[in-house]
């Protein structure tokens, strides 16, 4: 163990640098593996020790959701939950000793490949292989792809599973008001859910912007800080890869260098230029974007943005309603240059080297967030009679105008957030349109999900593939901070005409040529 810390500090992998690898990717392989036959009895632990970012602060009725998963699992568990802004530098600092780390924690992709790939996770491939999730045939059709999304290779350079994802990770589509296109002359019907070409769509998006004087298209970034970077402006990048990425013969690339990137950050250009693209998307966060699709002043409306399916199609078409907008929007299928909208890489929850039962742990907490029963309930839904109730009884929102929704003896109902009481507890950790397996009868929320998210998830579905991740290694953590802020630098420069396309990769070369050059040869083992 005490090798795996320091070579955590010869990669430089602190708090600080591991917030740059949120750009690396993911992959890794622990030195802890579950490689021995599992035992046919596996004991349950007597304790465990969770790190954790889920839904349910401590205002938010984190204790009652405690407290119920004890009493349907038995378990002694002892929850941490960080502040949510300081996770990842919490998470590392209790990895600086054996004694401090947790017993089972919560990551995103890009941290559990650091993580396992230098040792601190425990493999659990076995584990699941022989689970009896693995032989309900519960999990989902896609579920294989997802969990093989997941296995990294670490430090001996095999792929395995150290961490096991609960959901899909989900991604985003593109939305465009029905009135902006009516506006334009441009019928609705012709654009959803259809394929266009990207000529047809810009030059719908031109239409638009004549129609109403300003620009059409506004984004959180011209490029996202957070893999897979592109995801919000999908139809200008198209296949163009922004970081490293594994080519069909085996070979790594750096994407940001080739011609598909430099066509792509034309395309984003010539939309600012003509007043297509918001040019204040270089500091738009995705709370100052959707104000911009929801906003009633003319003069700052967006009528077209790129941002998650589900729960979010819900919220947009209500929040535009509630203030008083047509609410109508269509969805645009993959146009055809771009192919398929990603499907990002999930959270895991990944038990620890520390951990001393780590089979025990993997059987009575992790695979039971998938039982498909009580359990699946509360990481889906929350704790009965705070998150949701089977009552009879008449929940009125805070502040809401009305007598409240009335429910019989028996009927499944969300409860206000003992957060935010004015709007319901929707949901826990588990996103019930994306999680993994299904319920052994069926979901006892399914009937309180909107229709419309339902249909747009599964539109997403239909038309993604799940992202890929690259490995990690010392070069590429040394190197990848000063690489991502000379591309986010050209992106920002040459989409806002500071910069032409080869001045900005002529920047690119000079300034982080010699640093992508390294993690190249690092990647390719040359």
């Amino acid at each position: 163990m005490k090798k795996t810390f320091k070579k955590l500090a010869a990669m430089g992998l602190t708090a600080t640098s591991l917030v740059s690898l949120v750009a690396c990717g993911s992959s890794g392989n622990g030195t802890a593996s579950n490689t021995e036959e599992t035992k046919k009895e596996v004991a349950k632990p007597e304790s465990i020790t969770v790190m954790n970012d889920i839904t349910f602060t401590e205002s938010n009725g984190a204790q009652a959701f405690y407290d119920y998963v004890a009493s349907l699992t038995g378990l002694n568990i002892r929850w941490i939950h960080p502040d949510h802004s300081g996770y990842y530098d919490t998470v590392a600092n209790a990895f600086t000793s054996e004694e401090t780390m947790p017993d089972v924690v919560l990551m995103s992709s890009d941290y559990y490949s650091v993580y396992a790939a230098n040792g601190l996770l425990w493999n659990m491939t076995d584990a699941f292989e022989q689970s009896d999730l693995k032989k309900s045939g519960r999990l989902v059709s896609t579920a294989d792809e997802v969990i093989q999304a997941c296995m990294v290779a670490g430090d001996d350079g095999k792929k395995a599973l150290y961490g096991f994802p609960t959901a899909q990770g989900g991604g985003s589509v593109t939305y465009i008001k029905s009135s902006w296109l009516k506006a334009a002359g441009i019928n609705p019907q012709d654009v959803d859910r259809k394929q266009l070409d990207f000529n047809t769509y810009y030059s719908y998006l031109k239409k638009m912007a004549d129609a109403k004087g300003h620009y059409v298209l506004s984004a959180p970034g011209f490029a996202s800080l957070n893999a897979p970077y592109t995801n919000y402006l999908p139809e200008f990048y198209q296949k163009a890869q922004y970081s490293f990425y594994e080519k069909a013969d085996g070979t790594f690339a750096d994407g940001f260098s080739e011609q598909a990137m430099k066509d792509a950050l034309q395309r984003i250009q010539t939309a600012v230029t003509e007043g297509v693209l918001d040019k204040e998307s270089v500091n738009n966060s995705t709370a100052n974007c959707r104000e911009k699709f929801f906003s009633t002043q003319e003069d700052s409306e967006s009528g077209a943005f790129t941002y998650w399916a589900g729960d979010w199609t819900y919220s947009l078409k209500t929040t535009l309603e509630s203030r008083g907008l047509d609410s109508e929007f269509v969805v645009l299928k993959p146009i055809k240059e771009l192919g398929s909208y990603v499907n990002t890489l999930p959270v895991t929850w990944s038990i620890t080297s520390a951990c001393k039962n780590p089979e025990g742990v993997f059987k009575y907490f992790i695979e039971a967030m998938l039982d498909g029963d009580k359990v699946q309930e509360a990481f889906t839904y929350g704790a009965k009679g705070t998150h949701w109730d089977t009552k009879a009884e008449t929940v009125t929102l805070q502040d809401a105008e009305g007598a409240g929704t009335t429910y019989t003896e028996g009927q499944w109902h969300h409860l206000p957030s003992p957060e935010k009481p004015y709007s319901l507890t929707m949901k826990n950790c588990i996103d019930p349109l994306l999680a993994l397996a299904k319920y052994k009868t069926e979901d006892p929320g399914a009937g309180q999900i909107p229709e419309i998210s339902k249909e747009l998830e599964a539109f997403f579905l239909e038309n993604s593939t799940m992202d890929k991740a690259l490995p990690v290694n010392a070069t590429l953590s040394e190197n990848i901070a000063d690489i991502n802020t000379a591309r986010n630098y050209v992106v920002s420069k040459v989409a806002l005409s500071y910069m032409t396309v080869d001045e900005g990769m002529d920047y690119y070369q000079k300034t982080a040529g010699a640093k992508v050059n390294e993690v190249l040869k690092s990647l390719n083992n040359k």
